[in-house]
Order: structure tokens, then sequence, then C-alpha cells
């Protein structure tokens, strides 16, 4: 089951009513029948909610005109105030029947941010309510606490199945409800912190999905004291046009208690893949192969290298089929290993290699991918460590395509001994390290001259337009601003009988993370952006 719920219709019944003004707020009460409520003028009026759509509370206001200030009051099991928002909020137009959903003692519901120039034409897919992210939305998790507690307890138990949720999400316009998900711990190296990252399955089975995503992750972001190095990877990424997730910024709640301050993506999954590189598009009715690269095996990587042409040759924890395509069933690898194979043949000297490649993987994506990596520092991706990336076989184009991933470890975030180099060395750092060759990265950007001048191009122009303090800092600010409350609230969680490590950031590490390092952060991100911006003109001639 899932339910939608728009505000502006409880409008329209209100003025059939009569009513003027419904109010919405988001808020958790202190006590079991603890509430909401407006003021205005100086009058109280008692909001309420329903099972359908708690922690939403409403009411329809007589009178009330919408040019009137107002606030919102957190009330006690008589209905007294304990607490009232200090500022006057207002309505954004005289003659709007209702305010959007606002989050209690939140000032601002919507934000706007300096736009980013497009430097190469936007490729990513349509605007998703799920990922709107001028705005913060509320996830509402429920479930039962015994099993709550015990899987949050045993975060590295990553055979355990999931358990059955209640899920809703609300926003300034939305509430949309699902009766039952299936919840887990997500990530990898995330699972060692007292904050963890919660992955959740719609029943695609039964057609309930979050906005055409079945599967969407929380991440943590325990290891970044900012939360922005993501969310602004994701957003240069949009700005060269090289295809990726999308997200935004969510506060989390399960069995009416703090979680925490994450940040929502969309895994990639079949719909993703459809959405993204295919336009929403029922065509083609099958899709390509999809594989999923991740170096969580000590000792191995998802380096591309060619071992043969059996799935039996690749440790499926490092090579992992998410769709068959064309594969037969007991060869899941099949196509992917051929696609090794031509890679590990081929002699990079040789002419006409922009060509070659052209037809057997989207070369421009995987470029505009890996400039970005560079960039940005991505110790934890495909180029360095052989991780978080996924490559896709587009029948339609008949070619692979390059899909990056998860990008905590950015922007100085990471092995700065590692990165913090030309790229050509960072390139050939990859040929002295026993066994760990990543011949796509060695191969065409560091030996083929085509593709080398081809990413160079791609480089500079990314350094010239986007990656540079002129203009990402302006956004970094704005997001700073909109997000440091939400960054305060999250630091002042008790997490203490969660079992992992607690880097004990506070709302100064936050600021401070920013403008230089802090502990276990060499730079800050825009020292970081000074440095990579003023070395790369350097570098190419």
């Amino acid at each position: 089951m899932r339910s939608f719920i728009i505000p502006g219709l409880l409008a329209l019944v209100a003025s059939s009513a009569l009513a003027d003004v419904v109010y919405n707020v988001i808020g958790y009460p202190d006590t079991e029948k603890g509430a909401f409520g407006v003021v205005i003028n100086n009058k109280l009026t008692p909001l309420t909610t329903t099972e359908a759509t708690f922690p939403l509370w409403s009411a329809n206001v007589v009178g009330a005109n919408p040019s009137s200030g107002y606030r919102y009051a957190k009330l006690d099991d008589a209905g007294g105030i304990v607490d009232k928002e200090k500022f006057l909020r207002r309505i954004a137009t005289v003659k709007a029947r209702n305010t959007p959903n606002e989050f209690y003692q939140r000032e601002n519901t919507f934000a706007t941010f300096p736009a980013l120039p497009q430097v190469y034409p936007s490729v990513r897919p349509k605007t998703s309510k799920a990922f709107d992210d001028t705005q913060i939305a509320t996830i509402h998790l429920t479930a039962d606490p015994a099993t709550v507690a015990d899987m949050l307890a045993n975060p590295l138990d990553t055979e355990r199945k999931a358990i059955k949720a209640g899920f809703r999400f609300i926003n300034a316009d939305t509430v949309y409800s699902a009766a039952e998900v299936k919840l887990k711990v997500s990530g990898h190296g995330s699972r060692k912190f007292k904050k963890l990252s919660l992955r959740i399955k719609f029943d695609d089975d039964k057609g309930e999905t979050f906005f055409d995503r079945p599967v969407i992750k929380l991440r943590s972001q325990s290891s970044e004291p900012t939360f922005i190095r993501e969310k602004l990877y994701i957003d240069s990424l949009n700005a060269i046009g090289a295809r990726t997730t999308q997200a935004a910024w969510v506060r989390v709640y399960v069995n009416n208690k703090p979680f925490g301050f994450h940040l929502l993506v969309e895994d990639i999954e079949t719909p993703f893949v459809r959405g993204t590189f295919h336009d929403g598009s029922a065509e083609p009715k099958k899709l390509g192969s999809l594989y999923q690269m991740g170096s969580h095996v000590v000792g191995e990587e998802g380096t591309m290298i060619y071992n043969g042409s059996l799935t039996a040759n690749y440790n499926p924890e490092v090579y992992s089929n998410k769709n068959l395509g064309d594969n037969p069933k007991d060869e899941p690898i099949a196509q992917f290993a051929a696609f090794m194979k031509d890679l590990a043949e081929y002699d990079p000297t040789l002419a006409g290699g922009l060509k070659f490649w052209n037809t057997r993987l989207d070369v421009n994506q995987f470029l505009k991918s890996m400039v970005l990596e560079y960039l940005a520092g991505a110790w934890d991706g495909s180029w360095w460590k052989g991780n978080n990336f996924f490559m896709y076989f587009n029948p339609t184009q008949a070619r692979w395509q390059f899909i990056p991933t998860d990008f905590d470890s950015t922007f100085s975030d990471g092995s700065l001994a590692d990165v913090a180099v030309p790229y050509k060395q960072f390139a050939a750092s990859r040929l002295r390290r026993k066994g760990k060759d990543h011949p796509l990265v060695s191969k065409l950007i560091l030996k083929n001259k085509e593709i080398n001048k081809e990413f160079e191009t791609i480089l500079k122009s990314t350094v010239q337009n986007v990656f540079n303090n002129a203009v990402l800092d302006p956004r970094i600010a704005a997001y700073e601003k909109f997000i440091e409350a939400e960054a305060a609230w999250d630091f002042s969680l008790n997490r203490s009988k969660n079992p992992g490590k607690d880097p004990k950031y506070t709302i100064s590490t936050f600021h401070e993370s920013l403008t230089g390092p802090v502990t276990g952060i060499t730079y800050g991100v825009k020292p970081w952006i000074n440095y990579r911006a003023a070395d790369v003109p350097k570098q190419i001639k």
C-alpha cells in the first residue's frame, strides 16, 4: 500500500468549508499525548494528526488572514505551550489557502543556491520529488523496537536479513507512505561507525516504488563533518554532463526518535539505468547486463584485469552481476569478461584509439567520471581503489557505460599521500602496484595519446569552468548556511548505545572542515579545490 497526500488538496476541502488557511507543520511531541499548535495574533489553535499523516500536524483555521504572521508551538498533554518558535513565519503569497509542510523550528523551508555552469550538455534524469535538494524532507520509519535495536547493535552482520518497517516521506507538498518496506544497515566502511547508513527496499513485485525507485539508501556520512562533500561531487558531475545518481538531504526518525541527518540517494538498479541511460523509455524492453565492482575483499580490487572467460575466475564480491542481460544464466560474467579481454589485448600505442574504444565504451562518460575522481581526490573510487563503480552494457548503443557511485572519500577526505599528485603520476602508480594495474586508466588515459588528449581537454575545461573556488565557493557557502542547524542537531544526538567509532564532530568541526584541516582530514574543502585548480594548469602545457 502507498499513499500520496497533497496539502493543496486539503486546502480545497478547507475552502469549501469556509476555512481561510490550512497550517501544516512536521514535528515530534515530547510525550505520547503531546501535540502541536499554531499561534496567530497571540491566539493558539491546536493542530491534529492521523495515523496516515503523522508526524504532520494540520488544522483549518477559520478567519485567519494569509498575510498574518504565525508561529508553531509544541504542546503538552493538556494542550499548554511548552515551546514556541522565536521567529515569525509568513505565507509566501497572500492568496495562498495553505502553508507548505513546514518543519518545526526550521525557519526556512526552501533554499536557493548559486547555479553551477553547465560545462557540457546536461544528461541528468528528469526532476523527481525524491531528490528536490532545495528543501530538507523528513523520513519517518516504524518497526518492532526490539528488532530495530538488535539490528543496530550488530551492524557488521552483513548476512542479516532485512527487517520489516513502515515508511513515510514528507516534504513541503507531499506525504508518501508505504505500509511495509525492507530495512537494513547499508554500506561497508560506514558500518564501523556509531551513526549508520540504511538501505530501504520497496515491494517492487507489487508495484510499490519510491517515485519509481525500488531501492534507496540513507547515507550516514559518518566520517564527513561537513555533510557537503558528497553532494558537491554529484553537483559537479551534473555540471560536466556525467550520468550519475542524484541526492538530497533528509532528516530521519525511527520509531519517533531522531536517527540522523542523512543524504538520500538512489541505489543503482535497473529503474535507475532505464531512467538515466534510456531517458525512462520502455525501449529496449530488455536491459543490458549490469555489474558492480568493489574492493571489499582484502587484497582484491575491481581492476578489470582479464582473468579468463569463466565466471568462476572472478570473485563475485568484487565483480557482482546485478542484471543478467544477454549472459547465460550459468555464466553471468561472460559478456563483461569479453570486454576485459579486449582491454587486455589492446595495444595503446596504435593510432585510432578513440574510435576503437568508442565502439566498445562510452569514452566521454568514462573520461568525465575519471576527471572528477582525480580533481576531487576520490581515494575510494575506481581509479585508485577499484571500488564504487558499475559497468552497464547499453543494448541501444551496443557499448559499455561507466557509472560512478558513493562519493564519501572526496574533497580531501581520504588518503592524500596517494591522490595529491599530478594525474600522470596518479595513473602510473597503478603500474607499480603488483597485480593491481587498472588497464582502463593506464592504457586509455595514460598511454594512448588520442584519448589522453581528450582527457586533458575535459580536465582543463572542468577546472576553468566549474572546479575552482570562484564557482564552487558560493554554492558551498549557501549549503553551509542551509544545513548548519541540521548538522548541529545531528551532532547532538546520543548514539552511545551503538557500537562503532564516534569522530565526535561538533558544529565547529562542521565549519572548520570547509576552510582548513581538522583531525583526520588534512585539507578543508575550499583549500583542496584551490590546490587542484591551481595545480592542473601546471600539468597541462
